[in-house]
């Protein structure tokens, strides 16, 4: 467990001298302690730290310090879900995740950017935080914090994104070139345009396929493709349809990227998504 105090207006050494009375008046000398601070209170933290046998670690968050002191030689939990391809990276540290106290933290070792992008997408989804991310040696990482997920709160949202997903690929013509026109309408309309593409919509994703499609009214399909996405909008293909078909990171059309379930769920649960489906 994770014991944690706000003492946010408190200065050093002030502060210093209330985190030692804490230590000192803890039931249970395994569990962390994270206190909340304002910038400069931090000063003298390391002393208290030593001096009861615990490692401090410190991070800022805006106008927030956070202090946060271990018990010397406990350590964070890992999983190294290099290798996996989805949904096994997710669904492992969801269970994990799941599993921990309110306040543990989990360290995450994928392979490549994409994978730990999905892995964000569905710790936050859950409710919990991702306090860090980014690249050691060959592989990338992120720290998860586990947090209670909040209530959820109805609410009337305002529908500025859309998400299309698009299942038919080129074998279904009209629904390959719905998919970019309607993007390229939400997006003169001022939206947030997203494309999923999964199943047999994967396909479009592989260089060159677009290209086979011409309709004698319309722009060739790969130069639509084009357009939109030089336009701003964001186009996942499914990682596991991909690999079903596959398709690889570079076989895919520039400005195209893979994702996982998580992130594909998350666009369809978001109330602030409208969704559209070809």
């Amino acid at each position: 467990m994770v014991k944690t105090i706000n003492v946010q207006g408190i200065r050093a050494p002030n502060s210093g001298i209330l985190a030692d009375n804490v230590i000192k008046n803890m039931d249970n000398s395994d569990e962390e302690i994270r206190f909340l601070l304002s910038p400069g209170a931090e000063v003298g933290m390391e002393a208290v730290a030593r001096k009861h046998g615990y490692t401090l670690e410190t991070s800022k968050s805006g106008d927030l310090i956070e202090a946060r002191l271990m018990p010397t030689g406990k350590t964070m939990q890992e999983i190294d879900v290099r290798g996996d391809f989805c949904p096994g990276p997710v669904i492992a540290v969801g269970n994990i995740i799941a599993a921990l106290p309110v306040g543990e933290r989990l360290k995450v070792k994928a392979a490549g950017s994409d994978t730990l992008e999905d892995i964000v997408m569905a710790v936050k989804s859950s409710g919990s935080g991702v306090v860090d991310q980014g690249v050691e040696g060959d592989h990338h990482y992120l720290i998860a914090e586990k947090a209670e997920k909040p209530e959820a709160v109805s609410a009337i949202v305002n529908r500025d994104s859309v998400v299309i997903a698009q299942s038919s690929g080129i074998g279904n013509a009209e629904r390959a070139y719905a998919t970019f026109l309607f993007s390229k309408v939400g997006l003169s309309m001022g939206k947030k345009v997203t494309i999923f593409l999964l199943m047999d919509g994967a396909g479009l994703a592989k260089k060159g396929n677009a290209a086979c499609v011409k309709h004698p009214e319309f722009e060739r399909l790969d130069v639509l493709m084009d357009e939109v996405i030089k336009a701003g909008a964001k186009v996942y293909v499914c990682e596991l349809s991909a690999k079903f078909r596959g398709i690889g990171p570079r076989d895919l059309v520039e400005g195209v990227r893979l994702a996982g379930a998580a992130t594909y769920l998350e666009l369809m649960s978001n109330p602030a998504n409208a969704v559209v489906n070809f």
